[in-house]
């Protein structure tokens, strides 16, 4: 989570914390930030008086039923920060996309993709995995017409915008099972999983799209990139021990460095330990399987076979 994210999360949560009514975990995490925030601070200190005045010799408890229709009111007012965050990341990509589209010539649409025949299939594709979200979500799905062109373009884009106008005012969300997209059967992940996957997907075809028309690549924030290798992280090991293949794995770490890195732990069953060191937008780009095992730049401790395995399995986690 950003300092941004943790200050409108703070935001969201210090009426209640002047009125003692956070849990035990949010009331630290207000606390933590007040400590390096002025502004806050000084919010806090306001409320905090203004509290006092309400005090009570003989404390009545509230009903059970009114935090919950406090925040549940506060919350349909403004969403709350993870989602506005991964809402977006998705409409930030999607507008990168949007603008290439629109600079496309005629004849661009006919070129070649190794994936999906042609820049206006790859475009189709994204879309009918976006469609796929809506559907789950209970929101309009956007036909797609029969040929290719600024008419798939548009097709696009308005599922992209009923997507984003769509979640733009829920709450409680986050958790909501639906379908990743998947070369196999989607399975079933939280929504939260889903919009980053879609940010990534978007992002993924824009440099597809990119590479045919002759534009260069590009990279995402770091916060992106590092939410994309934790949706991976999330999908490896139950991907790697879920296999039919029966060695013991062990505990494997990713150690990736630059734009987004970080260090990941992937708990994968009995064995010693592997760690895997590579670039961090280079393993996202192995996960959506724009980058093979083999080639990926990286260095391993431990067992070469876990790594091995670790990112063959890797490279099968992408949409297409």
């Amino acid at each position: 989570m950003t300092a941004m994210d943790v200050h409108d999360e703070v935001l969201d949560l210090i009426g209640a914390w002047a009125l003692d009514a956070c849990d035990p975990d949010e009331a630290a995490r207000v606390d933590a930030h007040l400590s390096g925030c002025a502004t806050c601070a000084a919010e806090a200190r306001r409320l905090r008086s203004a509290a006092s005045w309400l005090a009570a010799d003989r404390v009545i408890p509230a009903p059970p039923a009114l935090r919950h229709r406090v925040l549940a009111t506060a919350r349909a007012a403004r969403p709350p920060a993870l989602l506005r965050t991964l809402v977006g990341a998705y409409a930030g990509q999607a507008a990168l996309l949007d603008r290439l589209l629109g600079a496309v010539r005629q004849d661009d649409w006919g070129r070649p993709d190794p994936r999906h025949e042609t820049v206006g299939g790859v475009v189709a594709h994204l879309a009918g995995n976006d469609a796929m979200l809506a559907a789950d979500l209970g929101l309009p799905v956007v036909p797609l017409p029969a040929g290719a062109g600024v008419d798939v373009h548009a097709a696009w884009r308005e599922q992209s915008r009923v997507i984003v106008d769509g979640l733009a005012a829920r709450d409680g969300e986050l958790d909501r099972r639906v379908r990743l997209a998947h070369t196999g059967p989607p399975p079933l992940r939280p929504l939260r999983e889903a919009l980053v996957q879609r940010a990534f997907e978007t992002w993924i075809h824009l440099d597809d799209i990119g590479a045919a028309v002759g534009r260069g690549a590009t990279t995402p924030p770091p916060e992106q990139v590092r939410r994309i290798v934790d949706l991976a992280a999330e999908l490896l090991p139950g991907a790697i021990t879920g296999g039919d293949e029966g060695a013991e794995v062990g505990t494997v770490r990713l150690v990736l460095e630059g734009t987004g890195g970080g260090e990941w732990t992937l708990p994968c069953g009995p064995g010693d330990h592997t760690t895997i060191y590579a670039d961090a937008v280079e393993f996202t780009r192995l996960v959506a399987n724009r980058r093979g095992p083999d080639s990926l730049v990286h260095s391993t401790t431990g067992s070469p076979a876990v790594s091995t395995r670790v990112l063959h399995v890797a490279a099968t986690l992408g949409c297409d």
